[in-house]
């Protein structure tokens, strides 16, 4: 019979340091895309204020 497990290595860490290993890795990527997320409606907001500016600015009627 061939065993399917045999290629399984312990890691030698207990389960416990596992699971938080892979929550803390969640958590970051979580707060990296609202960072990412926050940074693209900033450059939106910033750039839709200098284009009214200048607008202004320059006179135009629209």
């Amino acid at each position: 019979m061939s065993d399917l497990y045999k290629k399984n290595k312990p890691s030698g860490q207990p389960m416990a340091i596992r699971s938080v290993n892979s929550l803390s890795q969640n958590v970051l990527l979580q707060s990296m895309w609202i960072d990412r997320l926050i940074t693209s409606v900033y450059v939106v907001l910033t750039g839709t204020i200098i284009a009214i500016s200048l607008a202004i600015l320059l006179g135009f009627n629209g």
